[in-house]
């Protein structure tokens, strides 16, 4: 009988201890996909939504200089033409399970080639990088370029600025960053958890260990502050 007793209360144990692995593994499986969707949500966005968007901008100015400067219209269209066939590649490259895009080589030159394809004569950016890019992974330059992207791309749609500033310090240590505007602003408190686009910064910033804030009010323009650590002088101390 004792043995019969010790063999069921361990089989009762082994079979508690299976399903509560099962839920584990349950739980590990829907976390994934839920990241899963959460990284596809970020990239469809960030990659695709970017280049539609701009498209669009550079159709509406082209047709605004249609009558008054046509050749001025023609760089628009054609401004839009590559943005459409950028967002076509990135499309192909996500729905092909690639990587979404070659990772940015240089923030800074990337950043002017941002700055060219949505140029607007009533808004003055201004752009500033300082330090050594190579301190800095590719992926922490692509995801910071994503961010600072978005972050003016949300002042240019949402802000009505006349001036935007944009600066990134590129140290052994941390990657800084930020994009201020002047525009009408907002009360961060009512947006928070809301649009995609803030969303998909936040969560770029914190994948990477970073952290992102963002100081605005009615009225008084906005600011959005990227911090990102950087590995590299931390590996460099360790082999000396």
């Amino acid at each position: 009988m004792a043995a019969t007793g010790m063999e069921e209360s361990l089989s009762r144990r082994v079979r508690e201890a299976s399903e509560s692995y099962h839920g584990f593994l349950l739980n590990q499986v829907q976390q994934v996909q839920e990241e899963e969707r959460r990284r596809i949500a970020r990239d469809l966005h960030d990659r695709i939504g970017h280049g539609v968007s701009v498209a669009h901008q550079q159709l509406a100015l082209s047709e605004l200089h249609r009558g008054t400067d046509p050749a001025r219209a023609a760089v628009k269209i054609g401004v839009a033409q590559q943005a459409i066939q950028e967002a076509m590649e990135n499309l192909r490259q996500i729905t092909s399970e690639l990587h979404p895009q070659v990772p940015v080589k240089s923030l800074e030159k990337a950043l002017l080639r941002f700055l060219e394809a949505i140029e607007d004569d009533g808004v003055s950016v201004g752009l500033d990088v300082n330090g050594d890019e190579s301190w800095a992974e590719p992926r922490v330059l692509d995801e910071s370029f994503l961010i600072i992207r978005e972050a003016t791309r949300n002042a240019l749609t949402h802000g009505g600025p006349s001036v935007i500033l944009m600066r990134v310090d590129i140290a052994p240590h941390e990657l800084q960053a930020f994009v201020q505007d002047n525009g009408r602003g907002f009360e961060p408190s009512r947006v928070r958890g809301r649009g995609v686009g803030l969303t998909s910064m936040r969560e770029r910033a914190e994948l990477l260990g970073g952290r992102l804030t963002i100081t605005s009010a009615p009225g008084s323009g906005c600011r959005v502050d990227l911090s990102i650590p950087l590995k590299r002088q931390t590996r460099e101390h360790d082999e000396l």
